[in-house]
């Protein structure tokens, strides 16, 4: 298991930010090693059991926090579900502690919703807004259905597609459904949907 960051005092930090944090705290660190064996040898020298969490508190030294144990709830999801992401963000630097980045700003992620699933700008914009609320904030972590959920609770024009003309290599936007119960290409959301809550 390897340890993507610790535990130290009351916050959750990414290695980087936790050997500052030492250092700032006048523990000496070595520079330029790997982290794992830079913080053990400086809890040898402040006498501190590394091996051994249990005998020292992470308000004094550092305690790690392996990829598995990496996890953020989500307390925001619709419907009251429950959800949970496998990586954990640095509550100093913001990255991901795992994947090693931080999220894209809210433009940022606007531009990978709509690149992504081909949306409206405005659209795009108002999913990405939702889906952070959610705490989903970094591509690596929504899903398709999350986007169609999230679209579904804005106005939007009813979209679908179909292969035009006979040829089965090209496509062609449709604004209206071909059959009953066809569903937008946006939000999976039959045309009434659209008339009841949404603006065409």
């Amino acid at each position: 298991m390897s340890v993507v960051g610790y535990t130290y005092g009351v916050d959750n930090l990414c290695p980087s930010c936790t050997i500052g944090r030492m250092r700032a705290n006048e523990i000496k660190v070595a520079r330029g090693s790997d982290h794992e064996e830079a913080i053990r040898r400086a809890a040898e020298r402040v006498g501190v059991d590394f091996s051994d969490e249990g005998s020292y508190d992470s308000g004094d030294f550092p305690k790690a926090i392996t990829s598995q144990q990496a996890s953020t709830e989500l307390t925001e999801l619709p419907n009251g579900e429950w959800g949970q992401i496998s990586d954990e963000r640095c509550a100093r630097c913001s990255k991901w502690m795992k994947l090693g980045e931080k999220s894209p700003s809210e433009a940022g992620l606007t531009r990978w919703v709509r690149d992504n699933y081909e949306l409206p700008q405005a659209l795009a914009r108002d999913i990405a807004g939702k889906l952070r609320e959610w705490g989903l904030s970094h591509p690596e972590f929504i899903t398709e259905d999350n986007v169609r959920e999230a679209a579904a609770l804005f106005p939007h024009a009813w979209i679908s597609y179909r292969f035009k003309d006979g040829d089965s290599t090209e496509v062609e936007p449709i604004h209206a459904p071909d059959y009953d119960g066809a569903e937008c290409m946006h939000c999976n959301q039959p045309l009434e949907k659209h008339t009841s809550s949404a603006a065409v």
